[in-house]
């Protein structure tokens, strides 16, 4: 029998978060196949198992977990456990690891390069999602792999300037199971996540919407995951001042954009930079901090964002209403790069000269008018208007 069964078979009884599957495995010498087999006169002795926890044991069978395991495997997702060789040691050293990750796409090395999740508010200032593009692009650029949640706001602001680079390592840590359609708005970045190289991981086999709890779980993985953490606009008492607990807690490093000065949406920020958090306001800010650890930095590749994603001219559609309507909804900033691109190609170059904006800053806001579906590109980094 594949091992990998028996993680999926308790993890179904200890909710994603549980400290006691790793511990289980250790107990026993034939590891979690001999605290399966020794079944309920086992479970029911061991006084740190609940009623509850021994019943689960008992209601979801090892076959059924096989047959999860057999599923998952043909929707063509990877199933790994701490038993894997690719499960990665960042995640095997917390306190409470995963029991078992489903994922979808190519998980980059984490050992073995500088990691940083980024996480901040959904409801975000444009400033500050211009500030989590600007971080996600030169993260990649320096060879770091981004790990985010993937939600609205900083979540996917960071993601989306992270794919300004080609072959950036990214990760997106999901509440959900992979197949869920959570977040409909965001499901052609998730496309692009694994299409460009990244990956889609979460814990949970099957599960449409979050529940209580969910977000907890997923958030101490986007944290155990990194190297390094940076909070993008922390409100006090908010949901984004809970990664800095599971940071700290982790041992790993916590870096924080300040923000304006004496901002509402900054308090908790400003009070995590006074109890020694490290206050950044750029990608290189944080890549110099490893510089001693990773010595060796790439440089920012050629510009590259949308090759892959090429629609031929035949088969582009005509200018429809809806389309106007999104434009009303992107950012100021990218309005003014859509004023600029028109129904003839421009590349990044022209761009430049139209909009006076870097490139850096074009290319996550190109990839937002790709995400409304109001730019597309062409072969040789040229870029148009959809309408």
């Amino acid at each position: 029998m594949d091992k990998r069964a028996y993680w999926i078979w308790i993890q179904q009884a200890f909710s994603p978060g549980s400290r006691k599957p790793v511990l289980l495995s250790s107990q026993y010498p034939g590891g979690l196949r001999e605290f399966c087999q020794g079944g309920p006169r086992l479970w029911n002795s061991r006084r740190d198992l609940t009623d509850r926890e021994t019943a689960a044991l008992r209601d979801f069978s090892i076959s059924q977990a096989e047959a999860r395991l057999e599923y998952a495997l043909k929707l063509g997702w990877q199933v790994l456990t701490p038993e894997c060789e690719k499960y990665p040691e960042l995640l095997r050293n917390i306190s409470d690891p995963p029991a078992v990750l489903y994922l979808k796409g190519n998980l980059p090395d984490v050992d073995s390069m500088i990691s940083i999740g980024v996480a901040g508010a959904r409801k975000a200032t444009q400033a500050s999602l211009d500030a989590a593009r600007k971080f996600g692009y030169q993260l990649a650029a320096g060879g770091a792999c981004v790990v985010s949640g993937g939600a609205k706001g900083v979540d996917a602001a960071a993601l989306t300037g992270a794919l300004g680079i080609p072959g950036a390592r990214m990760i997106s840590v999901l509440p959900v199971s992979l197949d869920s359609t959570y977040i409909t708005e965001n499901a052609k970045l998730r496309n692009m996540i694994c299409s460009h190289g990244g990956a889609l991981v979460t814990e949970y086999f099957s599960l449409s919407h979050p529940e209580f709890g969910t977000f907890q779980a997923r958030n101490r993985l986007i944290t155990g995951l990194s190297r390094g953490t940076l909070l993008i606009q922390a409100a006090r008492k908010s949901g984004t001042m809970i990664y800095a607990t599971h940071a700290l807690d982790q041992n790993r490093d916590l870096f924080i954009y300040p923000g304006p000065p004496g901002a509402e949406g900054f308090a908790g920020s400003r009070e995590l930079i006074e109890d020694g958090a490290c206050p950044v306001v750029c990608g290189e800010d944080i890549l110099a901090e490893y510089s001693r650890e990773f010595p060796e930095k790439p440089q920012p590749q050629v510009y590259d964002l949308f090759a892959d994603l090429a629609v031929p001219a035949l088969e582009r559609r005509e200018a429809v209403p809806a389309l106007a309507d999104a434009a009303a909804q992107v950012s100021p900033e990218a309005r003014q790069v859509l004023a600029a691109l028109s129904r003839e190609p421009l590349d990044i170059a022209a761009l430049e000269v139209k909009t006076g904006l870097p490139a850096s800053s074009l290319l996550g806001l190109l990839t937002e008018l790709e995400l409304e579906g109001l730019a597309e590109s062409l072969p040789g980094k040229r870029y148009l208007r959809c309408f």
